[in-house]
C-alpha cells in the first residue's frame, strides 16, 4: 500500500512538470510567432516604402519623371527642328530647279535672237547700196521688173518687222511687269493692230517700234540696275573702274545721261557716200550739189552699225568659249 501511494505521487510530479514544460514551450513559441509577424509586418512596411519610391510618388521619383517630361519635349521640338529643315531644304531645292530652268531657258532664247541678229547684219549692210530715192524712182517708173522687185523688199522688209515686233510683243505678255507698264501706255495693242493694215507710211512703222520701247523702258532700268548693283558687290568697284565714272549712280541714268546728246554717236554710225558702192550711182544725172558728197558728217541715209555687230558677236563668242575673245574681231 505504502508502496503504491508513493509511486502515484511520483508519477503525477511528473506529469505537472511535463504540463509546466509544455505550458513553457508553447509561449516561446507564441513569443517567437509574435517576433516573426512583427518582424513581417516591418518588411511589408519597408517594402511598401520602397515600392512607393519604385513607382515615383516619393520625391526622387517624381524628379525622375519631370526630367524625363523634358528630355521628351526637347527630342519632340528637335524632331519638328528637323522636319522643318528638311522641308526648307526641299523648297529650296525646288526653287533652285525652277531658277535653273528658267536660266536655261532665257540663255537658249538670246541664243536665238542673237542669231537672228547676226543674220540680219548682211542685209543691213547691203541696204546702204540701194538707190536713194530720186534714182529708185526714176527706174521703177521706166523698168517694171525694177518696180516689181523693189516692192517685194519693200513688202518682205516689212513683214520681218512686224515679225520682230510680234515676237517682241509675245514676250512682253509673259511678263507681268512689261504686261502693266504695257496697259499703262496709251493703245500700244491697239495701235500694232492698226499699223499691220497701214502700207506706204514709214512714219508710223517708227511710231510703232517707238511706242514698244517706252513700254519696256520702266522694266529695262530696273532690271539693269538691279543686276549693276549685283556685279558691283559681287566684283567690286575695281571691276568697272574705267568705264563709267559715278560709282554711286545706277547705270541708267548714266545711260540717259551719255544720250542726251546722240549726236555725237550719229556722226560716227553715218556713212559718206564716197565710201560706199551705191547702185546706179549717177550724180551728174541726178544734179545733186557737189557738198553732199563732200560732207563730212556724212549721208543720213547711210549707217554702219558695225562696231555694235563686232561687239555682240564678242559676247556671244566669249559666252561660248571665254578663249575666243579675239575670234569675234577677226570676224
Amino acid at each position: 500500500m505504502g508502496l503504491s501511494a508513493k509511486k502515484s505521487r511520483k508519477r503525477g510530479k511528473r506529469d505537472s512538470d511535463s504540463d509546466e514544460y509544455d505550458n513553457m514551450e508553447y509561449e516561446e513559441v507564441e513569443d517567437d510567432y509574435d517576433d516573426d509577424g512583427e518582424e513581417e509586418d516591418e518588411e511589408e512596411e519597408h517594402g511598401e516604402e520602397v515600392t512607393d519610391d519604385e513607382d515615383g510618388t516619393g520625391e526622387h521619383g517624381e524628379w525622375k519623371n519631370d526630367e524625363m517630361e523634358q528630355l521628351e519635349k526637347e527630342y519632340r521640338d528637335l524632331h519638328h527642328q528637323e522636319l522643318d529643315t528638311l522641308k526648307n531644304l526641299k523648297h529650296h531645292k525646288d526653287e533652285d530647279l525652277l531658277k535653273g530652268q528658267a536660266v536655261k531657258s532665257q540663255k537658249a532664247l538670246w541664243y536665238k535672237i542673237l542669231e537672228l541678229r547676226f543674220l540680219l547684219q548682211k542685209p543691213f549692210s547691203s541696204s546702204n547700196r540701194l538707190p536713194q530715192e530720186s534714182i529708185k524712182s526714176l527706174f521703177c517708173e521706166t523698168d517694171e521688173t525694177v518696180r516689181v522687185a523693189y516692192s517685194d523688199l519693200m513688202t518682205s522688209s516689212k513683214e520681218t518687222l512686224d515679225s520682230i515686233l510680234e515676237l517682241q510683243e509675245a514676250l512682253f505678255a509673259k511678263n507681268p511687269s512689261i504686261t502693266q507698264a504695257i496697259v499703262g501706255s496709251e493703245g500700244s495693242s491697239k495701235d500694232l493692230e492698226v499699223y499691220k493694215h497701214l502700207d506706204g507710211n514709214l512714219d508710223q512703222e517708227w511710231s510703232q517700234i517707238s511706242q514698244m520701247h517706252k513700254s519696256i523702258t520702266s522694266f529695262r532700268d530696273k532690271s539693269i540696275n538691279k543686276w549693276q548693283r549685283v556685279t558691283q558687290v559681287t566684283t567690286g568697284a575695281a571691276a568697272i573702274k574705267g568705264k563709267l565714272h559715278a560709282f554711286n549712280q545706277d547705270i541708267s541714268n548714266q545711260v540717259a545721261a551719255y544720250m542726251r546728246d546722240p549726236s555725237r554717236l550719229i556722226k560716227q554710225m553715218r556713212v559718206r557716200r564716197s565710201d560706199v558702192n551705191i547702185f546706179l550711182s549717177v550724180p551728174e544725172v541726178v544734179g545733186e550739189p557737189k557738198e553732199a558728197e563732200t560732207c563730212t558728217d556724212g549721208d543720213p541715209e547711210l549707217l554702219d552699225d558695225s562696231e555694235f555687230y563686232q561687239q555682240l558677236l564678242k559676247e556671244f563668242f566669249e559666252t561660248v568659249d571665254p578663249s575666243s575673245s579675239g575670234f569675234a574681231l577677226v570676224l
